[in-house]
């Protein structure tokens, strides 16, 4: 997916690669821009108010996740988007400037953990972000980094991948092999799948949901190894 938290793969997305990674998801990725449309709708049914609402978008890349909100949330919700790769952020800009959402969206060229505290936020997504990270402390340093800026029992709607399923694979070699160009394709493919570091499955995702507050995730989305959850987050469950 997209850049990791700490950075690593930021300097992967120059602008030309940045610009046309919408096109090279939606190639490989069957329901990549319905998965953004059922990840708006959820959080928006989820919010307390849905026309006065501050949401943080972690790993914002393009900006593509946050334009079905114009569909299902109010004109006074407010976007924070954060990203460590400016390049990405840079077609961001440009694409919620043509949609009209530039204003309601403030851009962070940097890791969560660097953005500058503030009030607590109403709800918050990260998609893709999670199976790029090392190991468990770096996933679940990131998750409390998130919980910790949400407000009790806001929703938090998180998409990775999640085990190795042969079959499942086998059909994502498949598309991947189907849009990259020849003299390319067994070089990219070893180089994407060397990057993620992918949890081994739903369980062990859960479990360190829980240990940062996160709770009761539900499925919302699923397409072979990606899934996608809504939980919330409630602090008095830390340590319980």
């Amino acid at each position: 997916m997209k850049t990791d938290e700490h950075g690593k793969h930021a300097v992967t997305f120059d602008r030309e690669r940045a610009s046309s990674y919408d096109g090279l998801v939606q190639s490989m990725w069957a329901a990549y821009g319905a998965m953004h449309q059922i990840v708006a709708e959820v959080i928006a049914a989820a919010l307390p108010d849905k026309e006065a609402a501050s949401l943080l978008m972690v790993g914002i890349g393009t900006g593509s996740e946050v334009t079905p909100f114009a569909r299902y949330a109010g004109a006074g919700v407010r976007f924070t988007g954060v990203d460590p790769s400016a390049d990405m952020l840079a077609v961001a800009s440009e694409r919620l400037a043509a949609e009209g959402l530039l204003e309601r969206t403030s851009l962070h060229a940097c890791e969560l953990r660097d953005l500058a505290r503030g009030p607590l936020f109403d709800g918050a997504q990260m998609i893709g972000v999670l199976h790029h990270l090392p190991g468990d402390e770096a996933r679940l340093e990131l998750l409390r980094e998130i919980a910790g800026r949400l407000k009790p029992g806001a929703p938090f709607v998180i998409g990775c991948r999640a085990g190795s399923d042969p079959l499942l694979m086998a059909v994502e070699e498949r598309r991947f092999f189907a849009v990259a160009r020849p003299s390319e394709v067994a070089e990219l493919r070893r180089k994407a799948m060397a990057s993620l570091r992918v949890p081994a499955s739903e369980a062990e995702v859960f479990a360190l949901l829980a240990q940062a507050g996160l709770v009761a995730p539900r499925l919302i989305f699923g397409e072979l190894h990606f899934k996608v959850w809504v939980t919330r987050y409630e602090p008095s469950t830390i340590g319980a």
